[in-house]
């Protein structure tokens, strides 16, 4: 079972589709970082093939920074000189876009070279899937909400136009098609009419779901086992000579009780404002007279402490407003912007983003981590008063169902967004099984 992943993020659609089997041949991504992310989880799963999870563990307790990555690599290298080759056929660090109108992007008919070489290193000529979401910011509504009138013109709202050669070319059984719901009322519905029509000009047919009406086909993160309250479109072509149906994707999710915040991330090391480190592993502690919960044994698994668990040092003016957050919440409320006294405030506007100061509440599912968090943590205080501070890396990619033997390169903003931007692990399995069925042509599709 052969697939591309495009516009690949740090990889959680890939996560989920490599778990179940599935061959990723490559990856296309702009980001460096995300990249980097991409070659050390390539890494981790071929060592994990090879029973030798122990030097990708020795590599987990020597990574002390992301200006060193390929010299920590080096004694992987020295055992297996094959995986560097493997690297620079999977991951391509390409941007899609113009070459004669916008700069460091590649054309696409480079990139299909470039895949086609990679086909050809597995001794692949054809593929049977093709993954990925292009950037979804300006379908967002928060993304759209703060570039105003230029969402209008944003060119990623066709940045699938890319996605779509890429399909034409390969000619793949089927293709999943990741993004937000602001998608479908981008450009007043234009965008995603667009997306329908022209994937039906080449030949295949484009599902948002099993209700006429995409808008009632919303996908939640938390129907999956995905500790958090997190929407997606999973929109899915195949082929109009076959006669595919919308998949059941529900029918392969995790199930987990009491999603709280408390149980997706009460287990990790308690720190303070500062407190942490990016890159050193901590020690898993154990919380006296309180046993794990199925979620945070699911994620401790094959790991051996903590990584990219660093607090951001935060202001004093912003530590008083956090344990004021954490007090509403405490009692059952929000803070509002209005709520906070006078002096601590920073602007005078009482009528936009009044809850811009949020916390995950200990006893309920967890909001939606979106990648501004690389900007601020106001929107993501971790609920424990004694700790008063915003999520780490960590925390945020437990909250994305990301496992904790799964390593963020780069510095830490650029962590921070590469998991804000992730498709949850565990919803992508779900989407993997159910597609493998249909690959398998186990047994009939269920829902037309």
């Amino acid at each position: 079972m052969v697939v591309i992943d495009l516009f690949s993020g740090a990889g959680g659609l890939t996560e989920g589709f490599m778990r179940q089997g599935f061959e990723i041949v490559a990856h296309v991504e702009k980001d460096k970082w995300a990249c980097e992310t991409l070659k050390t989880r390539i890494i981790y799963h071929f060592l994990k093939s090879k029973n030798d999870l122990e030097i990708y563990f020795d590599y987990f307790k020597r990574v002390n920074g992301y200006r060193n990555i390929e010299e920590s690599r080096q004694t992987i290298y020295r055992k297996y000189p094959e995986i560097k080759e493997k690297l620079q056929y999977e991951v391509l660090n390409k941007a899609f876009g113009n070459p004669l109108e916008e700069k460091n992007v590649t054309g696409i008919d480079e990139i299909i070279e470039l895949l086609e070489d990679s086909l050809k290193y597995k001794n692949y000529s054809s593929t049977d899937l093709i993954i990925g979401g292009p950037p979804c910011q300006a379908y967002s509504l928060v993304g759209r909400g703060r570039m105003k009138d230029k969402a209008e013109t944003d060119k990623r709202n066709y940045l699938f136009r890319y996605y779509k050669e890429i399909v034409k070319h390969f000619k793949p059984r089927m293709f999943i098609f990741e993004n937000v719901p602001g998608i479908l009322n981008a450009k007043k519905g234009e965008v995603f009419k667009s997306i329908v029509d022209e994937f039906k000009e080449i030949g295949y047919i484009l599902l948002a779901g099993t209700n006429d009406d995409p808008k009632e086909c919303i996908l939640h993160a938390s129907d999956f086992g995905v500790h958090q309250s997190r929407k997606r479109m999973i929109l899915f072509g195949f082929r109009d000579d076959l006669n595919y149906q919308y998949p059941d994707f529900k029918k392969y999710a995790y199930s987990f009780e009491n999603m709280t915040t408390k149980n997706a991330i009460g287990d990790l090391p308690k720190l303070k404002s500062g407190q942490g480190s990016d890159f050193d592993t901590l020690n898993y502690v154990s919380n006296e007279g309180e046993s794990l919960s199925a979620f945070q044994r699911l994620m401790r698994a094959d790991s051996i402490g903590v990584i990219n668990h660093k607090s951001r040092s935060n202001q004093e003016r912003d530590l008083r407003i956090y344990k004021k957050a954490i007090e509403f919440a405490e009692s059952g409320k929000r803070l509002m912007y209005t709520d906070i006294p006078e002096e601590d405030r920073t602007h005078k506007n009482e009528k936009a983003f009044l809850d811009r100061f949020k916390v995950h509440m200990k006893n309920e599912i967890p909001h939606t981590i979106v990648a501004h968090i690389s900007k601020d943590g106001h929107y993501n205080i971790h609920p424990d008063i004694n700790q008063c501070r915003s999520l780490t890396v960590r925390e945020a990619a437990r909250i994305q169902s990301f496992p904790d033997n799964y390593i963020f390169e780069g510095p830490r903003t650029a962590q921070f967004t590469q998991v804000g931007n992730a498709v949850p692990p565990l919803m992508a399995e779900a989407i993997a099984k159910a597609i493998k069925e249909y690959l398998n042509k186990e047994i009939s599709p269920l829902y037309r």
